[in-house]
């Protein structure tokens, strides 16, 4: 199911589809920079894969992790790490940038060119966020393939 929202619009769909799915395990997968923090902000009992992963991280794990650019290696090393320490509950849904086992998946996609308006407000590395953007919609489109989990798709328009 494909929607386009605006941040409110943003916020009352993931909200409709959390209460929807309110036993189930929600991973909302986005790249960096597309307004993950914000919306976990916004949306009371939501979890954000950062808060969750990053006070576990050793420094060495953490300076690997934040090299740059952002490659495939340093993302399945991430992966490994996020599997292994982060878990979704249901009623809990996750913000995050790496699949985790869970009955629904939300892909908050964004367009190349709002991305970099936002990367450059942020003053993050375009190349970095489309790397991961691209790693998160091929997890997307194999996940779709495999038709084992319920599938949310909002584009993000602002």
């Amino acid at each position: 199911m494909e929607i386009k929202t605006l941040a409110n619009d943003t916020i009352n769909s993931l909200n409709t589809i959390f209460e929807k799915h309110k036993e189930d395990r929600i991973c909302i997968l986005a790249t960096t920079c597309c307004g993950k923090s914000t919306l976990h902000e916004q949306i009371p009992g939501t979890v954000d894969m950062d808060n969750e992963l990053w006070p576990q991280l050793t420094k060495e794990e953490e300076a690997y992790i934040c090299q740059k650019p952002w490659t495939k290696e340093i993302g399945d090393f991430a992966g490994r790490l996020v599997r292994e320490r982060v878990t979704v509950k249901a009623g809990y849904p996750l913000f995050t940038l790496i699949l985790l086992d869970c009955e629904v998946i939300v892909y908050l996609d964004i367009s190349d060119e709002l991305l970099a308006e936002h990367c450059k407000k942020r003053g993050a590395a375009f190349r970095d966020a489309k790397n991961v953007k691209d790693a998160i919609e091929n997890t997307w489109n194999k996940q779709r393939e495999k038709g084992d989990k319920i599938c949310y798709y909002l584009k993000v328009t602002e």
